[in-house]
């Protein structure tokens, strides 16, 4: 997210296992976007982890688009 510019920056958006699927994931980014907005930023980018299909799928609904792939690796895995 380093090559991102100004932007406003969502770190985490946690919901209830139990309340999933009920719209409160789309409510709480709504009123994180609106306060990023009031505060002047005309972007706002997150991530994700690869594997949260349903957070990616919320995301995309609320118009992100993908537009980074970062990648990692264990050290102990590097050969001698």
């Amino acid at each position: 997210m380093s090559l991102r510019g100004p932007a406003g920056v969502i770190h985490d958006l946690f919901v209830d296992p139990a309340r999933r699927r009920e719209g409160v994931g789309r409510m709480l980014l709504d009123a994180v976007l609106a306060e990023i907005k009031t505060r002047g930023s005309e972007r706002v980018v997150l991530s994700t982890a690869y594997q949260n299909k349903a957070a990616q799928c919320l995301f995309a609904f609320m118009g992100f688009r993908p537009t980074m792939v970062k990648m990692t690796r264990e050290l102990d895995t590097i050969a001698s």
